[in-house]
């Protein structure tokens, strides 16, 4: 028992320190907004009708990743002048210790204990994602190693598809392994529900309120259904991905959006906070851009009731603007196109870029992600024909989607059925309501074409759910009283881990996530040109010297900067 209880305080210590630096980066970041543009020497309690510090930690990580991105320009990661800077980031804080607060007793509990608490069970069970080894670490360690690189895909083109992630990532590896990862991804999970955990116990807000029940709902009956459940809540996913954080931040913004839009209530700090979480959706990855869709109406909005003049909305979108610009410079400079790997974004003369490679990598992630854009292209098949594609002619993986599709409409169907019993319904705005549909379907449409399999819908379908709140008013009965919503709180998070993650934190007592750096070399075999490759599979890990491309590649100098060529390209 002394063993369990030092290894839950020494898990839980080492996730805190880590998502404290984030909590005080994002507070500073605040700190100097609110000096710039607030004449205020502190941050107002609510943002975006939120206590602030939820957000601090989030807003911490998408500093941080612009930052880092900047720094290597000039900068390998793992150099001590970036941990440098990273510490000074914080900084800003020495002056406000005195307004540094954390609630009362319960609710610093319930968001820095409670909840932390039950999400770190996952460190006895958890495992590198198969993508880890297949590029996401490499490119990380390629990160710490070197400054940007011109022509970084032809190393290996998967490395124009990692996001501000791999950044981010970059900066948290040590020599004992790279648990830290890990960690990140429990920064998001642990953000939405102290998101929810406010709306529901802390705000009077009723729409918020009823937007996060319905998502408690929706999680505790993501364990029922066919092939044992899963109908599109987030779950707690293998390290180096990032679709559950995407799905997070997709769901966040996009409700935070629309409720602005409901209220009609537009705070300079929200909108500088609601561009930042938009820019940084799609530098996790690109498949989030519709969330520009609902970020246009929402500018057009603040213009046409003028609620601001385009120049002071321009003035308040600079951090956006900058940090957005200095991504598609590193995207441009790195793989020759803005946005990789989407062909009419690469115009470019650079001497070692192959815009055939760029195609077959389009082509490659479209087939991959099971999506209809190749249908769509070819006019002898249909949609009916991609329907039958996806969800029967790909054995496991079919079965898998029918599945989660499945128990998402049963879910659907059972909160839809709840609300109709217990709660009043009540017509929103109708400009809200096309809002509401239109981003729905903008999303599901862009989905359906680049990427619909489960892991990237889940934004989409936890947004159908959660936006259901708008068109429900109060209660027709007293049933949702403080036992019976705080008893769907912990189901709903004590469920998230898998049980075999709390049978292995109970017996173990240690971490699961095996350390790469005892077992890159494991399965490396000599090649030519200085270069080599997997003797089986197509997992580098985390060796420099590891290629699966077939091309050799050679480094040239471009003054103080290195440019990656294929040889048979040179």
């Amino acid at each position: 028992m002394i063993d369990l209880v030092y290894f839950y305080f020494y898990t839980l210590f080492n996730y805190l320190i880590i998502y404290f630096l984030f909590y005080l980066s994002g507070r500073g970041f605040f700190l100097v907004l609110s000096k710039i543009y607030l004449r205020q020497n502190f941050i107002q309690k609510n943002i975006l009708n939120i206590r602030s510090n939820i957000l601090y930690p989030i807003v911490g990580l998408i500093f941080t990743g612009n930052i880092l991105i900047i720094l290597n320009f000039f900068l390998p990661l793992k150099s001590f002048l970036v941990y440098f800077v990273l510490f000074i980031s914080i900084f800003p804080n020495v002056f406000h210790l005195n307004k540094l607060s954390f609630n009362n007793k319960f609710i610093f509990f319930i968001n820095y204990i409670f909840i932390p608490s039950v999400l770190l069970v996952s460190v006895s069970d958890i495992n590198f994602h198969y993508d880890a080894g297949y590029y996401h670490l490499n490119h990380q360690n390629w990160l710490r190693e070197s400054k940007i690189i011109f022509g970084m895909t032809n190393i290996f083109w998967p490395f124009g598809i990692s996001s501000i992630y791999e950044y981010i990532s970059a900066v948290l590896w040590t020599q004992k392994g790279l648990i830290n990862i890990h960690y990140l991804s429990i920064i998001f999970i642990h953000f939405i529900y102290s998101f929810i955990f406010f709306n529901i116990f802390e705000s009077k807000n009723t729409k918020l309120k009823n937007a996060s029940v319905l998502l408690l709902i929706f999680s505790v009956l993501d364990n029922f259904g066919v092939l044992g459940g899963r109908n599109g809540f987030i779950y707690i996913q293998e390290v180096t991905k990032q679709d559950t954080s995407l799905s997070i931040l997709l769901i966040f913004t996009g409700l935070m959006i629309i409720y602005s839009l409901y209220t009609n209530n537009f705070e300079k700090l929200d909108i500088i906070t609601l561009s930042l979480f938009s820019l940084f959706i799609i530098q996790i990855k690109v498949s989030g851009v519709i969330i520009y869709y609902l970020l246009f109406i929402y500018f057009v909005t603040l213009i046409t009731k003028n609620k601001i003049k385009l120049r002071t909305l321009i003035g308040l979108n600079i951090s956006p603007i900058f940090f957005g610009s200095i991504w598609l410079l590193k995207n441009y400079i790195t793989s020759g196109c803005f946005i990789y790997p989407y062909t009419p974004s690469c115009k470019n003369n650079f001497r070692w870029f192959i815009i055939e490679d760029v195609a077959k990598v389009e082509s490659y992630t479209s087939e991959t992600s099971f999506a209809y854009m190749q249908f769509f292209q070819n006019k002898n098949l249909t949609f009916t024909n991609w329907l039958d594609y996806f969800f029967n002619q790909n054995g496991v993986f079919s079965e898998y989607y029918k599945a989660v599709y499945t128990n998402y409409l049963l879910s659907l169907t059972v909160i839809l059925i709840f609300a109709f019993i217990f709660f009043k319904f009540q017509r929103p705005p109708l400009f809200v309501t096309f809002v509401i549909f239109s981003y729905v379907l903008v999303l599901s449409t862009y989905l359906i074409f680049y990427g619909p399999i489960p892991r990237y819908t889940s934004g989409l379908l936890m947004t159908s759910i959660a936006t259901l709140a708008f068109f429900i008013k109060e209660e027709r009965f007293s049933l949702l009283n403080k036992m019976i919503l705080t008893s769907l709180f912990v189901v709903s998070i004590g469920l998230l881990p898998r049980l075999n993650s709390y049978i292995n934190f109970y017996n173990n007592k240690s971490v699961a996530l095996y350390n790469p750096y005892q077992v890159s070399n494991a399965y490396i075999i000599d090649d030519n040109m200085n270069w080599h490759k997997p003797q089986e599979g197509d997992r580098c890990w985390i060796d420099l010297e590891c290629r699966f491309e077939e091309d050799p590649i050679q480094f040239k100098n471009l003054g103080s900067f290195k440019v990656a060529f294929k040889i048979s390209n040179n």
